[in-house]
């Protein structure tokens, strides 16, 4: 049998014979028990690979609006928990001990449960969980992908919307394991593609500033040595984690020949929410609004935070993480900051594309007028 790859940190290594193998069983076992635990009514019963997961629009634990439409070519797995008790208490433990696992196969984690925005924030916050937990009132979503009432179940979706595995056998301890390897075994054995914009120069654009309204280009006056585009939100709760750390890099990076430029594509953020969140956040450089998310779609942003980062020429050179942790203190390769070493010392950066983590961009579902006016 020829070895797997299987994506790891942006590159692939080789899985061996033995573990596929167990992958195989393991979801042959799962699929199987899918299969028994079917009832006659078919809209009861658990969807199979293959299948298209239902849409669902759920606010989470801090009333900000999840769709799973939003995360088109990104791999989501759903956590369905039947409450928010002690046991599922420790399957979300188990699931954030392995989410920079997730995070590094670009897989997006949600839990998914009945329950109080209070009670939901209550758990959240007390975990410090690194992933949203949604409230499906009354069981609307969880009823559509079969989770009986009770049970514990999760589902690991791909990037086209099709379910890839139901998972019914859960072990709470070590649910984000049992889940990471599964994900492994389901997703294409091969490395993610590269963007496809390396190597090629980001068209100049202009767009209003969310501070003044006055129209802003990418490039500016072009006497840059390297350009930072920093797509951000102002709700996104990984993104909010980035503020002092892309304060920092801008502050020090600009007296370097570096110019920051932030981009908000995030349809559901107002103008004046967004200009707040940059004033705390101390941003010394201009944002921008790109309403219908025109320049996201142009440039395939996906997730807030996430950088383009391009040379003297508009070369784009790297794009991808900030970092490596969500956690400040944990950070082992700081990416942004070694693609600028390498820039302002005339040089292509070693790793040009690494893998992205974050909140969706929330999309307009059709483009304004406004957006059409964009200068590209």
């Amino acid at each position: 049998m020829k070895p797997i790859s299987i994506p790891q940190g942006g590159g692939a290594k080789s899985t061996s014979p033995a573990k596929i193998g167990v992958c195989l069983l393991l979801i042959l076992a799962i699929a199987v028990g899918g299969v028994l635990k079917r009832m006659k009514d078919e809209s009861g019963r658990l969807l199979n690979p293959g299948e298209s997961a239902p849409m669902f629009i759920m606010k989470d634990q801090d009333n900000r609006e999840h769709r799973l439409e939003d995360y088109h070519n990104r791999p989501v797995t759903l956590a369905f928990l039947p409450d928010l008790g002690a046991d599922s208490v420790t399957q979300l433990r188990s699931i954030n001990r392995a989410i920079k696992q997730f995070d590094t196969l670009g897989v997006k984690v949600f839990a998914v449960a009945e329950g109080t925005p209070a009670n939901a924030k209550a758990v959240h916050d007390t975990e410090h969980l690194n992933f949203p937990i949604l409230l499906d009132a009354k069981r609307a979503t969880g009823g559509r992908y079969g989770v009986e009432e009770g049970n514990r179940t999760s589902y690991v979706v791909g990037g086209d919307g099709r379910v890839l595995l139901p998972i019914g056998m859960v072990n709470t301890a070590e649910h984000g394991q049992q889940l990471v390897e599964l994900t492994e075994c389901c997703l294409d054995k091969s490395p993610p593609a590269p963007s496809r914009l390396i190597g090629k120069r980001l068209p100049d654009f202009s767009l209003p500033r969310v501070s003044d309204g006055k129209r802003e280009s990418l490039y500016g006056d072009n006497r840059q040595k390297a350009t930072v585009l920093f797509v951000m939100s102002a709700e996104c709760p990984c993104s909010g984690g980035y503020d002092g750390r892309i304060a920092a890099l801008a502050q020090a990076y600009t007296a370097k020949g570096a110019r920051f430029i932030a981009l908000n594509s995030s349809a559901n953020e107002t103008v004046g929410e967004i200009a707040k969140r940059a004033k705390q956040s101390k941003y010394t450089f201009p944002v921008l609004k790109d309403a219908g998310n025109v320049i996201a779609d142009r440039i395939s942003a996906q997730v807030t935070p996430e950088v383009f980062v391009t040379d003297a020429k508009g070369v784009l050179r790297y794009h991808g993480r900030i970092d490596d942790n969500r956690n400040a203190a944990m950070v082992k390769s700081h990416d942004l900051r070694n693609a600028l070493d390498f820039l302002l010392a005339g040089k292509s950066p070693l790793r040009a594309d690494l893998p992205t983590f974050g909140c969706a961009i929330y999309r307009a579902k059709a483009t304004s007028m406004e957006s059409l006016l964009v200068k590209l």
